[in-house]
């Protein structure tokens, strides 16, 4: 083998083996990571203490009572509660200005005042601290009468730890991905860190904003609260004044109100008033056609006699 094939096969075989070593790195960096998690006295718990770093297990743990404090336990609280009070109005303010000074907020909010067909309500969805729901839900029985109360806890240490554990994980796997960049001796070495430096970054990021959203649950409790009134408002709510307008409008509302009687009663007898009128029509030609029949024939006239021609009985009385 030549000097010259030597030296080509030297220089192809220095960047392929850079690129190993970068791989190599990256699957050190990730054992590295999970092996600093299952060994550190994080809020992982290793096999000595009973449990892994897979959620299931943790969950197991936590059931069981075992592995986990209780001060470490992550539980996110959630219910509903239905009320009836006087002014469901001025009982929701009430209601607001309680959460806001226990340090929760208010995230939706909706009201209805009442009618002749609907009671006066009111609809609430609030986060109060997690420490902080029972004395929230003894203080809503001084405002009103509570009719139901529905509280749900969901126990998540196990979730919790292993997003902690993936986080932690990743964060030494791109501390580990930027010092191969910054070592890098040569551009295929620096872009092949570059692109998996984004890629556990991006991962990183997701995990963390899911931790995020996590915790919330578990510091702000979820509370539906609905306030209804204690019934609808009766029909003649409101006293009628006895203005000549409101004799005006109730006598025209009378007289629509007889119109559309009447038209009522016509549409219902016009059918059988056109029976009606047919049968007098033939009844009439009838009665007529049988007169002209009964009537008598008309009698003749005499003739009168002319002047100068006697009559014929003096002529036979004279000859006689």
């Amino acid at each position: 083998m030549t000097r010259g094939t030597r030296t080509r096969q030297a220089a192809w075989a220095a960047p392929v083996l850079a690129l190993l070593l970068v791989l190599a790195g990256c699957s050190d960096g990730g054992d590295a990571a999970e092996s600093a998690d299952g060994g550190s006295g994080g809020s992982v718990a290793g096999p000595q203490d009973g449990g892994d770093a897979g959620g299931d297990s943790d969950a197991a743990a936590v059931s069981e009572g075992g592995g986990v404090d209780e001060a470490e336990r992550q539980v996110i609280q959630t219910g509903s509660i239905r009320m009836t009070v006087e002014d469901p109005q001025v009982v929701t303010d009430q209601v607001v200005d309680l959460v806001e000074g226990k340090g929760g907020r208010v995230d939706s909010r909706s009201e209805s005042a009442a009618s002749t067909d609907e009671t006066a309500q009111s609809s609430l969805t609030v986060r109060v601290p997690a420490d902080q729901v029972s004395s929230t839900v003894d203080a809503l029985r001084e405002l009103g009468e509570v009719d139901g109360i529905d509280l749900q806890a969901q126990d998540v240490t196990g979730t919790a730890q292993d997003l902690d554990a993936r986080i932690h994980a990743l964060e030494l796997s791109v501390d580990r991905m930027e010092q191969l960049m910054t070592d890098a001796t040569s551009t295929r070495d620096l872009l092949a860190a570059e692109s998996a430096l984004s890629e556990r970054q991006a991962s990183l990021e997701q995990l963390q904003s899911e931790r995020a959203r996590l915790a919330d649950k578990v510091a702000l409790s979820t509370l539906e609260i609905s306030i209804a009134g204690p019934g609808a408002l009766p029909v003649q709510a409101e006293e009628e004044d006895g203005t000549f307008l409101t004799g005006l409008e109730n006598g025209w509302e009378a007289l629509v109100a007889t119109i559309g009687v009447l038209m009522v009663v016509l549409g219902a007898v016009l059918p059988w008033l056109a029976v009606a009128a047919l049968v007098g029509l033939v009844w009439l030609a009838v009665r007529r056609r049988r007169r002209r029949r009964a009537a008598p024939a008309p009698q003749e006239q005499p003739v009168p006699a002319t002047v100068g021609t006697a009559p014929a009985a003096s002529s036979d009385a004279s000859s006689d």
